[in-house]
């Protein structure tokens, strides 16, 4: 009976308590409820599970987008449906591009949420808009690995802020191919002001700060003082080859891994068709289908081949078979020289599968890295 009594008291308190709230709730002003209301709408961004949706959102889209096609085909042939799915997966394969002469482009606003107290893009904002990068720029690169069921795991980042982004201005991200060895893969991620967005701003905003440099571990062997001085002589004369301001540059370096194997990046990416042609040029265009794409086909005609393939078959493929290599024979001194500013000139070897990393990353600063021509 006690217990009775006890629970009908705490529920009078509480019903109590959801009164007084209701009644403060009605005589809060007017403007305040919209202030209120106007705060939690500019946030939006900071919801629950709208990250999720925005970093799945692509995926959603693709998934969406073949369902489509084959309830297109749906009355058609059983080789007509084959040749529709594979013209339709090669159309989102970056098949002959060069992999050192391409930039992917994303654009993006700063949201009220993104911002500081500052009213600039805050520190941290920039790991979540990579976060969305990057999943679009692994459909983008590698689906044929993902299809297989790999991924590619973040392994270092190492930030350089050189000129703040204003709350809701426009600004892009562009991401390019730094370099690769036997296990890493470099991704230099750069923030700009574009060409068409300079016109509304011609006087970009100089670094306020001294440029700032951030690493997600312990990168390399280089004296900080130095990186730093590096960092700050260049900050305020960064540009793109297209005259766009740099914001912020990023390096992020990452491995691929199907299960607790470990796949070359050059395997993975002549899969998904990049190719390094010898007379390879900027022209626009659609790149013709590389020479070692016949055997990508056959691997691709069957999920679980290319599975077997990627956790160790390419091992077993005769020196002289070996279409990744071939691939990018054309860009191998390349590589190699733009290798030098992740791991260092001692640690870039000579052998055709890369150097041996015995450190942990970005040893020649990030300079280096901006002087790379993407």
């Amino acid at each position: 009976m006690r217990h009775v009594v006890l629970r009908q008291v705490h529920g009078v308190r509480e019903s109590a308590a959801i009164r007084h709230a209701m009644r403060m709730l009605h005589a809060a002003p007017t403007a305040a409820k919209f202030l209120a209301l106007l705060l939690l709408l500019l946030n939006a961004g900071s919801w629950p599970f709208v990250w999720h949706l925005r970093v799945l959102r692509c995926v959603v889209q693709m998934q969406l987008s073949f369902r489509l096609l084959r309830l297109r085909h749906i009355f058609a042939g059983k080789e007509r449906r084959r040749l529709a799915s594979r013209d339709w997966y090669e159309a989102r394969l970056p098949i002959g591009v060069h992999p050192f002469h391409k930039t992917w482009k994303y654009s993006w606003r700063v949201g009220f949420h993104d911002s500081d107290f500052l009213l600039h893009m805050s520190n941290s904002s920039y790991a979540q808009v990579l976060d969305r990068v990057r999943m679009q720029l692994a459909l983008t690169t590698f689906p044929t690995f993902l299809r297989c069921g790999g991924f590619a795991p973040l392994a270092a980042m190492h930030y350089h802020f050189i000129r703040e982004i204003p709350m809701l201005s426009r600004y892009e991200v562009r991401a390019s191919v730094g370099s690769w060895d036997e296990k890493w893969l470099y991704i230099v991620f750069r923030f700009v002001l574009p060409n068409s967005a300079r016109g509304a701003s011609l006087d970009a905003p100089s670094p306020s700060t001294p440029a700032a440099q951030q690493t997600g571990e312990a990168l390399g062997n280089a004296e900080p003082d130095a990186v730093a001085e590096a960092l700050l002589a260049c900050a305020a004369k960064e540009q793109e080859p297209d005259g766009a301001e740099v914001y912020a540059v990023v390096v992020n370096r990452f491995c691929y891994k199907l299960g607790r194997i470990t796949v070359p990046p050059a395997v993975v990416l002549a899969a998904n068709g990049f190719y390094a042609a010898p007379d390879t040029t900027r022209t626009a265009g659609s790149p013709p289908y590389p020479p070692h794409w016949p055997a990508v086909r056959a691997l691709n005609a069957s999920i679980p081949a290319f599975r077997k393939f990627f956790t160790g078959g390419w091992r077993d493929v005769p020196a002289g078979e070996r279409w990744w290599e071939d691939a990018f024979a054309a860009c191998e001194a390349e590589r190699r020289e733009r290798l030098a500013p992740f791991v260092g000139e001692q640690d870039v070897g000579d052998d055709r599968s890369g150097g041996k990393v015995s450190n942990a990353g970005l040893v020649g600063g990030m300079e280096r890295v901006r002087r790379l021509v993407f």
